[in-house]
């Protein structure tokens, strides 16, 4: 008998004839003195001297699913392709491995074995509901967002939006007042800052000081929110969600030759104010939900970039692990990105703290093995691509993949000792220009539709030990019993970008305002703003959090509009000094009763030296990284090369390498680009201030602001004054103008008197070494790189 479509049918001589000639004497021979009839249960509760003990398997679960040996622990073991190596020894000759393998293809026919038990390709579904205490489905962030009504308040002067009326009434039940308004200076400086990542000009300081009409500050947001550094400064903040990064890392770190499209796309979507709910959709469905000919083709091809950039193990030799990890890598960034849930817990065991089953995580994950990242799951895998420009490109760019994997299998494969020169260079020469044709062709990192099919829930995470079936749906925690499955002529990545962004879904609206509002106070409403389950925080203030998710939906998802609400009430423009005794009644500043002050991130800090010293580029878009697809960028200590970064554009398009990131991104707290990071870690060590004071780039940043002060003031005392205005936002006050002088007059008494007609290699010194260790001074301080 042999199983078949869940049923059983007689077994046909020639297969009988293939077990008994080819089979059952490896097995006798190989397999039979461990796990024999001689060997009780068998060594690991193994025994293969029957269909039943090959079906029934041992400790690690079943040894054979009949039809499919890349699932079967068996074969997988006589491959020694995972830690279960059989023989332990040495490995079977390959003629036998080949004989094993092909028969658990046909669907391990075994004579006379009867039927003792029934072994499916598609056993039932599960069908049973969850079942969730109350405690679990109580929890906060599983409620449907409330639509709170507006705090009324004892003092009534202090509110300028509804934002207030929300912060104020926390405040006044714990009898804490306000901070006062900050000054004009410092509100535009921090205003600037946060919006586009830059100190304003001395211009735009001047422009609003002049402004005494009430809508003074809300022309400055405006302002700074129709400029394209807005998109530069606020993409970036999506970017470190997006994991993003120009290369693999991992074990090749590869370059992303086409990341920047995608990163272009986020600053292009934050400039335009795309709706939240689109952007949300086009990165999880932009092939889905446009088509040839569609002029939005490109950008929703591009926008799936969002499940392309995580790191992958692309020398996995498991092709099922393999799978399965990058489906898992995208779950996560996926469930932590919109919902702010760590589904990715639930891969072993069900999530020891949120209500999400094993089987819940499963019917997710089969949306994204159902997706397709990769051309093929093997030891040199190589990202998915498609063609922008039309279905012609995408066929020329399927026959230069083709040849290029032959070309460098062939190099990679070739007898370097016996095979001519003149035959490796012939494959060098075809492999050189297949990339620089591939190259040519206008393309985007993006998924596609893979083999659509549903999981099973593999026991302790593992392929080799398959449950039940998992059909597709969301979390049923969120989603409800009653929602249907996903069917079988699509991934579900079109249904999960449709549910993530309906009105209703409790997390998606209040996870995104949640981000915005930490973008502007340094710490959201919810402090732990990529995780909203039980392990997360609870938010501060949950009526504020419900109230601004409430007015995104109904404003169109608009975060220009958020970006207006919030900083335009009278809590974001207040002083970082508290009012009497709010410190010791709250000390974390929870209830936001002061402002916190911040320092600069690092592309801030960066940008800001560029920009003070007159040398930004403000040029946009563009690759980040000039070698060719498929470089391996560990090679020649490629990652290493100072000259990537010999550019004086904003730091959001240099590049960002796994593995390798740039000096001054490391020094201040860059995210981690092979993880969602929602919330940068914000550190105060010794090697920073070292920095300042003698990095290369601070060095030619004080030179070059050193030049400038040269050029645009005359005297020293105005020299003071425009520094301070630059570097600060605001005038140097009579104190600090008398203790500059006195600090260039000593500097300047020490120069060489012939130090102006000094030679190449002299110690050569000049009046501007005083002004540039003023610069350099000035960008050293606290108040340069923190926000107030």
């Amino acid at each position: 008998m042999i199983a078949l479509c869940g049923g059983w049918l007689p077994l046909q001589s020639q297969e009988a004839d293939f077990f008994e000639k080819e089979v059952r004497p490896i097995l006798a021979t190989r397999c039979y003195p461990c796990h024999g009839p001689a060997a009780g249960e068998g060594q690991a509760g193994l025994r293969l001297d029957s269909l039943a003990g090959m079906l029934g398997g041992g400790r690690s679960g079943p040894a054979v699913v009949p039809g499919e040996p890349a699932r079967s622990l068996f074969i997988l073991a006589i491959n020694h392709d995972t830690f279960v190596q059989m023989p332990p020894k040495s490995k079977l000759p390959l003629d036998e491995i080949r004989a094993l393998t092909r028969w658990v293809e046909m669907g391990a026919p075994w004579p006379n074995a009867g039927a003792p038990m029934r072994v499916s390709k598609a056993p039932a579904r599960a069908t049973g509901p969850a079942e969730f205490t109350e405690e679990e489905l109580s929890h906060w962030a599983f409620q449907p967002v409330s639509n709170p009504p507006i705090p009324s308040l004892n003092d009534i002067d202090w509110p300028r939006s509804a934002v207030d009326h929300f912060v104020l009434a926390k405040l006044e039940e714990k009898g804490m007042t306000p901070a006062r308004p900050t000054d004009r200076r410092t509100l535009i400086r921090r205003a600037t800052i946060d919006l586009h990542g830059l100190p304003p000009t001395r211009e735009e300081v001047s422009a609003f000081l002049a402004d005494d009409s009430p809508r003074a500050f809300a022309k400055v947001v405006d302002r700074l929110l129709a400029s394209p550094r807005y998109g530069e400064r606020w993409g970036r903040h999506w970017l470190d969600v997006a994991r993003y990064a120009d290369s693999n890392g991992m074990d090749d770190n590869v370059v992303h030759a086409d990341a920047w499209r995608y990163r272009d796309y986020v600053i292009r979507a934050f400039n335009v104010d795309k709706p939240y709910d689109q952007f949300v959709r086009e990165q999880l469905s932009g092939d889905l939900i446009t088509k040839w000919g569609d002029p939005n083709r490109a950008e929703g091809l591009i926008a799936t970039g969002f499940l392309m950039l995580g790191p992958k193990m692309l020398g996995e030799d498991d092709p099922v692990k393999q799978k399965l990890d990058f489906a898992d890598e995208q779950l996560a960034t996926t469930a932590r990105a919109f919902m702010a849930l760590t589904l990715d817990c639930a891969r072993c065991h069900d999530h020891k703290f949120d209500p999400i089953p094993s089987q819940d995580y499963y019917s997710m994950l089969g949306i994204f093995t159902s997706t397709k990242t990769v051309l093929t799951y093997r030891v040199t895998s190589k990202l998915n691509a498609v063609a922008l420009l039309g279905p012609e490109d995408e066929r020329r760019l399927t026959e230069i993949e083709d040849a290029y994997d032959y070309h460098d299998d062939l190099a990679t494969n070739l007898n370097m000792a016996t095979t001519p020169k003149e035959i490796r260079d012939g494959h060098t020469k075809a492999i050189k220009e297949a990339i620089e044709s591939y190259d040519a062709i206008p393309k985007a990192m993006a998924v596609g539709e893979e083999e659509i099919q549903d999981l099973h829930v593999l026991i302790s995470g593992s392929h080799l030990t398959p449950g039940e079936i998992a059909p597709r749906r969301f979390p049923r925690v969120l989603a409800g019993e009653e929602r249907t499955p996903i069917g079988p002529d699509s991934s579900g990545r079109k249904e999960l970008a449709e549910w993530l962004t309906e009105p209703g879904h409790p997390l998606t609206a209040r996870v995104m305002v949640n981000r915005i509002w930490k973008g502007h106070f340094g710490e959201g409403i919810v402090r732990s703003p990529d995780n909203f389950g039980r392990l997360g925080d609870r938010p501060d203030n949950p009526a504020l959090l419900d109230w601004l998710a409430n007015r995104f939906i109904e404003g169109g998802w608009r975060v220009k509009a958020m970006h207006r609400l919030i900083m335009l009430s009278s809590a974001y423009q207040m002083s970082t000094t508290a009012a009497h005794g709010n410190t010791e009644a709250d000390p974390e500043n929870r209830l936001l009763s002061h402002r916190n002050r911040r320092r600069m991130g690092a592309e801030v800090i960066r940008d800001s030296l560029l920009a003070v010293s007159g040398e930004l580029d403000t040029t946009m878009s563009g690759p980040a990284v000039p070698h060719p697809s498929f470089t391996n960028l560990n090679g020649e200590a490629r990652s290493r090369d100072p000259k990537l970064y010999q550019s004086n554009r904003r730091s959001v398009y240099l590049p960002v390498l796994r593995s390798a990131l740039y000096e001054v991104f490391n020094t201040f707290d860059f995210a981690n680009p092979s993880t969602l990071n929602g919330k940068r870690s914000s550190t105060t060590v010794a090697p920073q201030a070292l920095f300042m004071m003698n990095s290369e780039l601070v060095e030619q940043a004080s030179r070059k602001l050193a030049d400038r002060l040269k050029r645009e003031a005359p005297a020293d005392q105005d020299r003071i004054m425009l520094a301070h205005e630059l570097a600060y936002s605001r005038p140097a006050t009579s104190d600090e103008v008398d203790a500059w002088l006195a600090f260039i007059e000593r500097h300047e008494q020490e120069i060489p008197p012939d130090a102006e007609t000094g030679t190449e290699g002299d110690a050569k010194r000049d009046a501007t070494d005083a002004w540039q260790s003023l610069c350099r001074i000035m960008f050293s301080s606290n108040e340069f790189v923190y926000v107030e």
